[in-house]
């Protein structure tokens, strides 16, 4: 497994991805927004928990200024096992 902070400014947002290899869990902190997975989207805001499973296509989007801790755990935890999809293809799936 990883941990890692991850800090998103008002108005951005993560790529539009998914892993194949591992699980993510993300713990907002601090900051309110959207969290967007297979398409099912939630609003988020300070300790609730995003649960990730491997193949789920994932978006974070920071309505305020977001602090989250990011858990990473699979069999192998690599930035090669990240697959970027086109914005277009997230608005579709909404």
């Amino acid at each position: 497994s990883m941990t890692v902070k991850i800090g998103l400014q008002a108005g951005n947002q993560m790529k539009y991805h998914s892993h194949e290899l591992r699980d993510e869990i993300w713990t907002i902190l601090s900051g309110t927004g959207k969290a967007v997975v297979d398409g099912l989207e939630q609003i988020v805001g300070p300790s609730d928990v995003v649960r990730i499973p491997a193949g789920s296509k994932h978006i974070l989007m920071a309505d305020t200024d977001m602090s989250v801790i990011e858990v990473q755990v699979g069999n192998e935890i690599s930035q090669s096992d990240k697959m970027v999809f086109d914005a277009l293809e997230f608005h579709k799936n909404l």
